[in-house]
């Protein structure tokens, strides 16, 4: 964790940024290993350290944890307006004598930030880029480790899961059986909630919410999963068909899209644009009538949801240590939906797959 630090403060130097406060929580636990709650602490980095403040709960645990690579804070309740994380953050960036600290304004709520600038004295607060979301964009060998781990937990899930569903469930019971899957192989619970759409309306909504609609025969069903292990995510989905289709326009529908993952796939290495490679999906689905309503990859690690994302304008080059998603959908209201997607990681000459379901259509 002393290296992370060591690489953000760096990154500080060449922004001529004097002190940079962390809210985030993953940004946290990426560069302390602090693994107590999310919003529960805050760092405040600068060339004259790395202070990290929290609250009396995890007084403890912060010194086992983040003891060795910078000095703990617990901030202390008193008379008069209480003390807070940012209270106490304030009081941490007076004492370093610097005159200017950056924050990333999305991390931090407006009662915070004027809670952080009542305490910081003389020190100017500003907003500015986030320095922290690049080193984690690229991932190094331990995290890629961690997160092999988790997509094999939630593959070996998902096979577990295939016993199980049949007509006469609702998605949620579905939802509710994929979860002690997770948690009977070593999964920590849903890094997001279990996507299980099916039928004709629920299918066709790229997010849906699983309902109390029961799965009928001829049923496709889309499955967007995954979980945690060691605080990092895994994020697949698969488009299953309960026997045979009652739509068998849905076919088709499942070979283009299944098609349109594999061109994306095929595609990934080092120096393509995620520009290049959106439009390279999105063009091969919009060639046969159809489109695509959303991104069709993100990188993922502590967070679902990590920089960058797929776009048609994002010039962001793949490199080597990323770890990201392909997921091209196809939704048609009236009809259902389709939505495949797996996990690659970008190598030195290409890349290495890290979820491996059968691409074939799953019949049950």
């Amino acid at each position: 964790m002393a290296t992370r630090i060591e690489r953000l403060i760096d990154r500080l130097a060449e922004a001529g940024v004097e002190a940079y406060v962390v809210s985030k929580g993953s940004d946290i636990k990426y560069l302390t290993g602090f693994t107590g709650e999310y919003g529960t602490a805050v760092l405040v980095v600068s060339p004259k350290g790395c202070h990290f403040v929290t609250d009396a709960r995890y007084e403890s645990q912060a010194a086992t944890e983040v003891g060795a690579v910078s000095e703990v804070h617990v901030y202390k309740r008193s008379g008069g307006r209480p003390a807070n994380y940012y209270t106490c953050a304030g009081d941490v960036l007076a004492d370093l004598g610097v005159s200017r600290a950056r924050y990333v304004a999305a991390d931090l709520t407006v009662a915070d930030l004027a809670d952080l600038e009542e305490h910081s004295g003389s020190v100017a607060l500003e907003a500015g880029d986030d320095l922290v979301a690049p080193l984690r964009m690229i991932k190094d060998a331990g995290e890629i480790a961690i997160i092999r781990e988790a997509d094999k937990i939630n593959m070996r899930s998902f096979y577990g899961l295939l016993d199980y569903i049949k007509p006469g469930m609702t998605e949620v019971e579905v939802a509710n059986q994929l979860e002690y899957q997770f948690r009977s192989r070593g999964g920590q619970g849903f890094c997001f909630e279990t996507i299980v759409a099916s039928g004709p309306d629920n299918g066709a909504c790229p997010h849906a919410t699983a309902s109390e609609r029961v799965l009928e025969e001829g049923d496709f069903v889309t499955i967007d999963f995954g979980t945690y292990y060691k605080g990092y995510c895994s994020d697949i989905t698969r488009t299953v068909v309960l026997g045979r289709a009652k739509e068998p326009r849905l076919y088709d529908i499942w070979k283009i899209v299944e098609e349109a993952k594999e061109l994306g796939m095929s595609m990934v290495r080092p120096g393509v644009t995620y520009a290049e490679i959106s439009n390279a999906i999105h063009g091969y689905v919009n060639d046969r009538g159809y489109q695509i309503p959303h991104g069709v990859g993100h990188n993922y690690g502590l967070d679902i949801h990590e920089p960058a994302f797929m776009g048609p304008t994002n010039l962001t080059q793949e490199q080597p240590g990323m770890v990201h998603t392909i997921e091209p959908g196809i939704y048609v209201p009236g009809l259902g939906g389709v939505r495949q997607e797996d996990d690659v990681l970008v190598t030195e000459d290409g890349y290495e797959r890290l979820s491996y379901i059968t691409d074939h259509l799953i019949e049950l």
